[in-house]
């Protein structure tokens, strides 16, 4: 696992953010969208993905258009998810857009999506193998430990714990998530407290559950830009509000890195 935790690329008009990954694993694809390069009007500008927030929905079709022809991705069958904060993760395929924050594939042309907009996107792959998991963890599914769940679900089909590598995408990191009581109790071992304020470290938590299921430590990427504080690149509920966009983490079996 590289030393650093991505880099912004740019393929055609989007701009996304990868993961740092090891040349060896070029059947590996994986990514997080940022917000530039889409249609979408303010608040929305410009690559909103998701339709839940009140952008104009020609906009958002126009910009999962985009986003699929520029990646070179436009033939491959989507698998998309209605995300409900759980701690479900599933097999992709197994319904259309089931009830679920989590999905994993080993089947070539297959591309796992989560919405996300400071909630931690965590890819799991199988360097062994050759499968790879994608898991939407926001605070609630994290504390129901998710990625605990996908890591159980790779290794009951095949996988072995110490094969496993994890990144996240950029989310919400503790300088930004200060939470209250309700949230703090669930997740007290990721607590940081500023100006006396509780702050919640999403990535540090899903690091440990995924450290206490076995993935080894050294096979664990450090920590991605936080969505709160790059307001250029990324939209943030927590910042901006209720109308913002959405960023989709995708990850597939194919070519691993989206070059100019």
């Amino acid at each position: 696992m590289s030393a650093n935790s991505g880099a912004f690329l740019r393929h055609g008009p989007i701009t996304v953010w990868q993961p740092a990954l090891d040349p060896r694993w070029p059947w590996l694809g994986m990514l997080v969208t940022t917000r530039l390069g889409g249609t979408s009007a303010p608040p929305y500008d410009t690559l909103n993905l998701g339709l839940s927030t009140g952008d104009d929905p020609e906009h958002v079709d126009a910009n999962r258009t985009l986003l699929a022809q520029s990646l070179g991705l436009a033939d491959k069958k989507w698998h998309r998810l209605r995300q409900v904060h759980g701690d479900s993760v599933l097999r992709a395929g197994s319904a259309s857009e089931p009830e679920a924050d989590g999905q994993w594939t080993e089947t070539p042309g297959e591309v796992l999506v989560v919405g996300v907009a400071d909630c931690v996107p965590v890819f799991l792959w199988d360097a062994a193998r050759r499968r790879v998991a994608l898991v939407h963890a926001g605070w609630r599914g994290t504390a129901a430990a998710i990625v605990s769940r996908a890591v159980e679900g790779l290794v009951a089909t095949g996988s072995q714990a110490r094969d496993l590598h994890l990144a996240m995408g950029p989310s919400i990191g503790p300088c930004c998530y200060a939470v209250g009581p309700e949230v703090a109790s669930r997740l007290p071992a990721a607590l940081l407290f500023l100006d006396g304020q509780a702050h919640l470290d999403l990535r540090q938590a899903n690091r440990q559950f995924a450290l206490a299921s076995g993935v080894p430590a050294s096979q664990i990427a450090p920590d991605p830009p936080c969505t709160g504080c790059d307001g250029t690149h990324f939209f943030s509920h927590r910042k901006q509000g209720h109308r913002t966009g959405r960023q989709w983490a995708l990850a597939w079996l194919g070519p691993s890195r989206v070059m100019d």
